[in-house]
């Protein structure tokens, strides 16, 4: 069955590509009930981590896609005239030729699945999915040719099977492979609408990423010349306090690919693209990977490491989250966000303790489903109402109470009870507070966490208000139907978020009073404001006679000045050096 979760992704891709028929959007959906499928066959049949040894020849098969995928990066980098991503290209081969002359003795299974690799098939598959069929509406509004739009999609089912396959790898070297190729195919969507600014973003992705592909050749290179070893397991298990080195390495490139400042800006780019791809990335693939390694790292961190990680994954959660205060472009509203939660998980994964880890898996989880549903209604606000920014949102309740129902419900997701996102931030700060007492400076975490939850909340607040509010000369317009495929997709996500509250409830986070109250409060009042009641008020200043006013409602919002984004930016780089350095002194 973890066979098929890589190799059937793969072959749906190709049938995608070549099929023609008026039925490819019917096709595409049973893939996709496929994988879902696959992956909860995989969740309730787990009893024991499996291992298993890949063929032989499969090795030197990667090492040849290895290398063509690098000269791939290089030629791009020449075509395109970026010095950076032929710099970086060159480095990469430059470094993996010294990894492939140096040979390790001790050797271990190349696949490890074990219940991280089950949970993320089911985030992978069953998250991404949805978001593929959502798709197959969205991209035949595009100016594309119609291969192009069935490339779309063939890519985004390619991308599951390469986050299937890293997931479920112990070999680094064929977890660089991967590495790469998460970076390709965002490099390939990125940049899909082909324009100037898409190839620009897509360009700062590649080279961004690149960096992390770097760092873990490094790492790679470290192990085998100190470890005699390329596989994660044995690395942990023979790990020494004093030769830290490539676990350090190993957890820059989880940050570079969780997009942690400064590295924030490839992801933002990222917003130029089909919106999908933003949802995709987000949500089911990509940045994932940035938690996921830093739980596989745990075990074998320092102090001193976990320490430095809390810090500065704390650090991002707070900064990211003022940041994202400040935006009204609703796309980086969510990517802010999401830098900010996803350092507040590899925060947590480093901690290493039982409740720690718990609570960054549970965030994880909802992040995942609360994330996909927001951007897929970014993308029927730009496709259905051609609105981008929250000044512009104005009487959006009247056209669409169900837009603004999705988008109530993402929001409520990630910042109230019951939602799983509010447990899991209740846990980080319980996981945090206890650590106060070994070590002071897990004050500054715990201070952190608390200023980037408000900020957080305030920011969802913020959204929401402006979502009901009306100005008084706001014209009555008629509703707009979205496609089922929109809405389909979304209830399906609220569904997911649903089973998400049960689930809480039979692993004892929340007991049915504390999910009971919450929800009849976040539903009372979405009915409440879609009521006839409200929608016939007007809001008038105090001390008139009750006679029409204009009054404009806009968003409250503020400049963050430069100087500071350039101190954000140089006290994370300042953080990674220390973190690197940290380990070698």
């Amino acid at each position: 069955m973890h066979t098929l979760l890589i190799i059937l992704p793969i072959l749906f891709a190709g049938i995608i590509l070549v099929n023609k028929t008026a039925t490819k959007n019917l096709v595409a959906i049973f893939f996709v009930a496929v994988l879902a499928l696959a992956s909860l066959v995989s969740y309730f049949s787990f009893e024991s981590p499996y291992v298993a040894d890949l063929p032989h020849f499969s090795h030197s098969l990667f090492i040849f896609v290895d290398i063509v995928l690098l000269l791939y990066f290089l030629v791009q980098g020449i075509v395109k005239t970026h010095s950076v991503v032929t710099l970086l290209s060159l480095a990469q081969l430059v470094l993996y030729g010294v990894l492939l002359s140096l040979s390790q003795t001790i050797s271990s299974s190349d696949i490890l699945i074990d219940k991280l690799s089950i949970m993320m098939y089911l985030i992978i598959n069953m998250v991404g999915g949805i978001i593929i069929i959502y798709s197959l509406k969205y991209i035949q509004s595009e100016e594309l040719s119609e291969f192009k739009k069935r490339s779309f999609i063939a890519l985004e089912f390619f991308f599951l099977a390469v986050m299937n396959f890293l997931v479920s790898t112990n070999n680094i070297e064929i977890f660089f492979m991967l590495f790469e190729f998460t970076t390709l195919c965002s490099y390939l969507l990125i940049g899909y609408r082909s324009d100037a600014i898409a190839t620009s973003n897509a360009l700062k992705a590649l080279w961004m990423n690149q960096i992390g592909g770097v760092v873990i050749l490094l790492a790679l290179i470290l192990s085998s010349l100190h470890y005699d070893t390329i596989h994660f397991d044995l690395l942990i298990a023979n790990i020494e306090d004093i030769y830290l080195i490539p676990i350090a390495l190993l957890g820059v490139a989880a940050f570079v690919k969780g997009a942690s400042i400064p590295f924030e800006s490839w992801l933002l780019g990222a917003m130029v693209a089909p919106t999908p791809v933003s949802a995709m990335l987000h949500s089911a693939t990509m940045v994932k990977i940035a938690p996921f390694l830093m739980l596989k790292l745990a075990p074998a961190m320092s102090e001193f490491v976990s320490l430095s990680i809390t810090l500065f994954g704390t650090f991002v959660f707070f900064t990211a989250s003022l940041m994202a205060l400040s935006k009204d472009y609703f796309k980086e509203i969510l990517g802010l966000s999401t830098i900010a939660l996803l350092a507040l998980m590899m925060a947590m994964a480093s901690i290493g303790t039982a409740e720690a880890i718990e609570a960054c898996l549970v965030l994880m989880v909802f992040h995942a489903i609360s994330k996909a549903l927001l951007f897929l209604q970014a993308g029927i606000l730009e496709k259905s109402f051609h609105l981008k920014y929250m000044k512009d949102i104005d009487g959006l309740i009247d056209k669409s109470p169900l837009v603004v129902f999705f988008i109530v419900i993402g929001f409520a997701s990630l910042t109230l009870p019951p939602f799983g996102a509010f447990i899991a931030k209740f846990m980080a700060i319980e996981s945090i507070s206890e650590l106060i007492a070994l070590n002071p400076l897990y004050a500054i975490s715990l201070l952190f966490i608390a200023l980037g939850s408000v900020f957080l909340t305030l920011l969802y607040f913020k959204v929401l208000t402006k979502l009901f509010a009306k100005d008084i000369d706001t014209k009555e317009s008629s509703k707009i139907i979205i496609s089922k495929y929109y809405s389909y997709t979304s209830f399906a996500l609220v569904a997911l978020l649903v089973l998400g509250i049960f689930v809480s409830y039979k692993m004892q986070l929340l007991n049915s009073f504390e999910i009971f109250i919450p929800t009849l409060l976040i539903l009372t009042t979405l009915i409440l404001f879609a009521s006839t009641f409200f929608k016939k008020a007007h809001r008038v200043k105090e001390y008139y006679c009750g006679e029409k006013e204009r009054l404009s409602v806009n968003m409250y919002y503020f400049n963050i000045p430069e100087s500071f984004i350039k101190t954000v930016h140089l006290v994370s780089v300042l953080f990674l050096i220390v973190l690197v350095l940290g380990v070698l002194l």
